[in-house]
């Protein structure tokens, strides 16, 4: 299943660009992204776990090629995931720039417009791993559901990770 711009385009456009999150789960957290930026579902490939690496690194993945990193933000986050249930592999972005994450189920179109989805004025209690990527907060019946600046996460935790495997 990919849930990209071009798959999700329809809606978007009906909902307004600017207005609209592809939602996803992790525990009892719920993460948003903006429907343009390219995302999909991976199916039945392997994760080639690495040694000595953080917990939350679960690996590696090819994709169509490319080399890409595997976090698990449940244990990143040290949030309460099911295991029991199916979890997903879910890429975000391209080129270079592509990470996969596991995630609880399927992600599912959001929309701000109408009021679906209600802004929180203040910031919850959040893991503190994630308190300082996280640029706004909504909810939607009883979810938490947050946008996080991925980008500048993963940048820090690559370079966390490196000074770690130098040292």
């Amino acid at each position: 299943m990919k849930a990209d711009a071009e798959v999700v385009g329809g809606l978007s456009a009906k909902l307004g660009d600017n207005m609209s999150f592809l939602g996803f789960r992790v525990g009892g957290l719920g993460f948003l992204l903006p429907v343009s930026l390219q995302c999909e579902i991976i199916e039945r490939l392997q994760v080639s776990p690495l040694p000595n690496v953080e917990p939350w690194f679960s690996g590696l993945l090819n994709v169509r090629g490319a080399v890409v990193p595997v976090v698990d933000l449940g244990i990143l986050f040290d949030v309460q995931v099911d295991f029991q249930k199916k979890r997903q592999l879910f890429a975000i972005d391209r080129g270079e720039k592509t990470m996969a994450l596991w995630i609880d189920g399927y992600p599912q179109l959001l929309a701000e417009v109408g009021g679906t989805l209600q802004p929180l004025a203040d910031l919850p209690e959040l893991p503190p791993r994630l308190q300082p990527y996280v640029t706004a907060a909504y909810t939607l019946d009883g979810q938490l559901w947050l946008k996080v600046e991925f980008a500048a996460l993963f940048k820090t935790l690559g370079q966390q990770q490196t000074k770690e495997i130098e040292s």
